[in-house]
């Protein structure tokens, strides 16, 4: 019976341990807004994307779909690398918390770019 009940603690405190590291953050907290700046190229707006990362953790390796994009400017490959109908945010790179990752595109009508996958990095007694 103490087994029973020492393995049932143990069970609790590790899934505990997983929520407080990893359960701060989803994919779905990746927050994607676009403004237009004012600005005209070639008589199109210039869109600014600004993806915003709310939670503790770091985000890598960030997609969004983006099937169809197109921008008279081009736009940095560091910033926005498509491949199909998938684009790669900051070459890979962390979103950081906090911080705002921006690109800017220059075409007819706003893109609706859609978070779609990555990965969430939680690092413990780290700060982020």
């Amino acid at each position: 019976m103490a087994s029973n009940a020492c393995k049932l603690l143990c069970l609790v405190l590790f899934l505990s341990f997983v929520a407080r590291g990893y359960g701060l953050c989803a994919l779905s907290y990746l927050n994607v807004k676009q403004t237009k700046t004012g600005r005209l190229v070639q008589n199109k707006p210039e869109w600014e994307v600004r993806v915003r990362n709310p939670c503790k953790c770091r985000f890598q390796y960030a997609k969004v779909s983006c099937a169809g994009f197109q921008s008279v400017t081009p736009v940095p490959t560091s910033s926005l690398s498509k491949s199909g109908d998938i684009c790669l945010l900051n070459a890979g790179n962390f979103i950081f918390p906090q911080v705002d990752f921006v690109f800017k595109y220059v075409w007819d009508t706003m893109f609706d770019f859609k978070v779609i996958d990555g990965v969430i990095v939680c690092y413990r007694d780290v700060p982020v």
